[in-house]
């Protein structure tokens, strides 16, 4: 049922990979220009989503705290930003996302079609834990991806892809 978006993010790792691998980890807490979220944030934002969908799958949260400090609707000002490192978050990244890939190809149907239950979200077209992880995989990791990849560029590295 999500091979074409389990597709899309194995692409999209691959790119996260290149791009991550040119922001310095002493510089992950500076915003880009023009106000844009930090890396850190960004990075423990889409750590702590992997697990978020997980936990729609019946997954356990190995991170709850983190929600607090990098889920939907956090502040991107981290408090106590010293206690974590890019490497961290990058293997959470690069181990979880498969992870909820391989939780999806044996998820039941029952399931993915009960409403997604993230308030946030209520009232757009993303309905049902089916449509939320299908955008988890895709348009959510490429749109903060995107966000990383332009404090690259402006960091002055050239083109990936």
């Amino acid at each position: 049922m999500f091979d074409r978006e389990i597709k899309f993010n194995r692409f999209l790792l691959g790119y996260f990979d290149q791009v991550v691998a040119d922001i310095p980890a002493d510089q992950i807490c500076e915003r880009a220009p023009g106000g844009g979220h930090p890396p850190l944030w960004v990075l423990g934002h889409l750590a702590i989503v992997a697990e978020m969908g997980q936990s729609l799958l019946g997954g356990q949260m190995q991170h709850p705290d983190w929600v607090a400090v990098f889920g939907p609707g956090s502040s991107d000002e981290v408090i106590d930003a010293g206690v974590f490192a890019k490497d961290e978050f990058v293997a959470q990244i690069q181990r979880e996302y498969p992870k909820l890939c391989e939780m999806l190809q044996v998820a039941q149907s029952s399931n993915l079609e009960q409403s997604h239950g993230v308030q946030l979200l209520d009232g757009t077209p993303i309905e049902t834990v089916a449509d939320m992880e299908a955008h988890l995989l895709t348009t959510h990791f490429s749109f903060h991806l995107a966000q990383l990849s332009g404090w690259r560029r402006a960091a002055g590295k050239g083109p990936v892809i």
